[in-house]
């Protein structure tokens, strides 16, 4: 018997810095939105645990930042789940790679939320949702959210969430450049000073509860965007490069990535080929956001 589960990736549909805490972290406003861009991990009997990958899809240079050892994030969610169930069954586990790393969609914690879902039913080891959730928390401030998936409000470092109404499935087109930004000395940029904050979140919260998936684009803003485009000109450029075009474009986390809302699957295509013939080395990526649907198949 083989088991799939797949996992989803998120954007960021507005993240707003508000102040470095005491323990050094910062303090966040953000509201977290899964899209159907995901990975599969594959489980089938083994007398020992076994875990190996592969990201056919991926451009070389991103292929080969991704580890298939003990340092991935999905195999660390393995061992804290032996730790707290002490389970020592084994499996033989296949990770196939989809989602650019070191992106802002957060591939690597979404790769640890479906280690510990498909975990949970490949072994049936029962644990409920809390205990989930709980050890989620352990691995980083974004995996409990992408435990749940759909759409939340995240506040304190992220993983404190408040479920909202997810809207109907969007379009959306991900774009990638080739450029990397360490979220660690984006975040050392901070002053204290940001044009979005918590009044920002509140007007993307309030048209989520509308149903209103459009208008949260529209109103959303970045802080990263402050820090990083003055000393990247390439994220200002992508940027531009859609807006420009008339179409709702916002980074995702920190960054690279660039989220453009569209109407069709036909704007997203026609939009692929154009960053082709301006020769442009982006990866763009066709996705949707999530319903509860694609949620509950996953």
């Amino acid at each position: 018997m083989v088991l799939e589960q797949l996992s989803h990736s998120k954007i960021n549909v507005g993240l707003a810095i508000l102040h470095k805490r005491d323990d050094g972290y910062h303090a966040i406003d953000t509201i977290f939105q899964s899209i159907r861009l995901g990975d599969s991990i594959y489980f089938a009997r083994h007398h020992s645990v076994v875990f190996s990958g592969m990201a056919p899809e991926l451009p070389a240079y991103m292929a080969n930042m991704i580890p298939y050892d003990e340092s991935n994030l999905a195999m660390k969610a393995l061992r804290a789940i032996q730790d707290y169930t002490g389970c020592q069954l084994g499996a033989a586990i296949h990770l196939l790679k989809r989602v650019p790393p070191a992106a802002g969609l957060g591939g690597g914690s979404a790769d640890a939320a479906a280690m510990l879902l498909g975990l949970n039913r490949f072994w049936d080891l029962r644990l409920t949702d809390d205990e989930l959730l709980s050890i989620a928390s352990t691995l980083g401030a974004d995996v409990p959210f992408l435990v749940k998936g759909g759409a939340a409000r995240g506040t304190s470092r992220g993983d404190v969430l408040e479920t909202l109404p997810l809207p109907k499935a969007h379009w959306l087109l991900v774009v990638k450049p080739t450029l990397s930004v360490s979220t660690a000395q984006a975040y050392h940029r901070f002053d204290g000073a940001s044009q979005i904050s918590t009044d920002t979140i509140d007007t993307v919260v309030n048209h989520y509860q509308n149903q209103d998936f459009i208008g949260a684009f529209k109103a959303s803003a970045n802080t990263f965007e402050e820090l990083l485009f003055p000393i990247h000109d390439e994220l200002r450029i992508c940027k531009e490069f859609f807006t420009t075009r008339g179409y709702d474009t916002i980074m995702t986390g920190s960054g690279p990535t660039m989220i453009v809302l569209l109407d069709t699957a036909r704007d997203a295509l026609a939009l692929q080929e154009e960053v082709k013939a301006a020769n442009h080395d982006w990866l763009t990526l066709i996705t949707k956001t999530c319903t509860e649907e694609d949620l509950e198949q996953s």
